[in-house]
């Protein structure tokens, strides 16, 4: 189960993901390249984190290298696998359309399980279960309810074998694309990177202290990542406008990671990572009152199943 604790740091940690998600649409919008935006991100938010975690929670090390106890090795994989899962969902989204590769992270709650049982041998009840497939099913939902696209405006056409099922093929369309298209299994393979990740994030969290550990691990991301946007000179594109709302998402990118760091002291990794899916949520709601998508309307049947399996983990 997730103690209360555990809900109220996701709670908060998932309404300021949310808004960070918006400020980084209307970047994008604005056209400052992806990879310049996840590097502040990390760099500027990782530094916060460090200078807070000196400050308010200094990390208690036992050992940096000794084999398996030492801090050393859970933060490397775990650095790793966020870049491929930073890299990994950009570069998705430069082969599919959102309507494809969306869907795929609805499997991360499923697929987290068995790394759950094996690093941290942390097994679900009966009712951790259904919440996890509640959420997984949610996101699906929530993500493919829409017109499927296989590319930027060219919409998806359902095989033959699917055409009996009518409208409803659409839910079937990243299944039948996850072999086919380079952006959905990019997607997959995110998704499983992410489903381990989670897990290593907790080692680290329990060897040193959510705040230094955030940091530094995101810190580490954004300077494996620097080289690139260097290469490509792509902060030579960002206008004078823009750069106030670029150096002040790191802020709430920071407190968000901090928060969500700190909520794997009182739950399941698993339960953790599954409830992060229900940031889809906020964003919506946001995107209704903020952005103007009066369809975010239409979309509440997938949030309540999401809501539901909330709620089961926490029993």
């Amino acid at each position: 189960m997730i103690e209360w604790q555990g809900f109220v740091l996701m709670v908060l940690g998932i309404f300021l993901s949310a808004i960070a998600t918006t400020v980084n649409k209307k970047l994008l919008g604005k056209n400052v390249p992806a990879n310049l935006i996840g590097v502040v991100n990390m760099i500027c938010g990782g530094l916060l984190l460090l200078v807070a975690s000196g400050l308010f929670m200094p990390p208690t090390i036992e050992s940096w290298l000794d084999w398996p106890r030492g801090l050393l090795w859970p933060l490397i994989i775990t650095t790793l696998f966020n870049v491929v899962i930073q890299f990994g969902n950009i570069h998705a989204l430069k082969h599919a359309d959102a309507s494809l590769v969306a869907p795929i992270s609805a499997a991360q709650p499923m697929v987290v399980l068995i790394p759950a049982m094996l690093i941290l041998g942390e097994v679900p009840s009966a009712t951790g279960y259904i919440g996890l497939f509640l959420i997984a099913f949610g996101t699906y939902l929530l993500a493919i309810g829409e017109q499927v696209y296989e590319e930027k405006g060219k919409p998806w056409v359902a095989p033959r074998w699917l055409a009996w099922t009518g409208e409803k093929a659409r839910y079937f369309a990243p299944v039948q694309m996850l072999f086919r298209n380079k952006g959905v299994k990019i997607a997959f393979v995110v998704a499983c990177s992410g489903a381990v990740a989670i897990n290593v994030d907790k080692l680290v969290v329990l060897r040193s202290s959510s705040l230094f550990s955030a940091g530094l691990k995101f810190f580490m991301c954004g300077l494996i990542m620097l080289p690139t946007c260097l290469r490509s000179r792509e902060y030579t594109q960002v206008s004078k406008a823009d750069l106030p709302m670029l150096l002040v998402n790191p802020f709430i990118f920071a407190i968000y990671l901090g928060l969500f760091e700190s909520s794997l002291y009182f739950g399941f990794a698993s339960y953790i990572g599954a409830l992060k899916r229900t940031q889809t949520i906020v964003v919506l709601l946001l995107a209704y009152f903020f952005l103007g998508e009066v369809k975010a309307a239409t979309r509440w049947r997938p949030a309540v199943v999401m809501v539901l399996g909330a709620i089961l983990l926490g029993f």
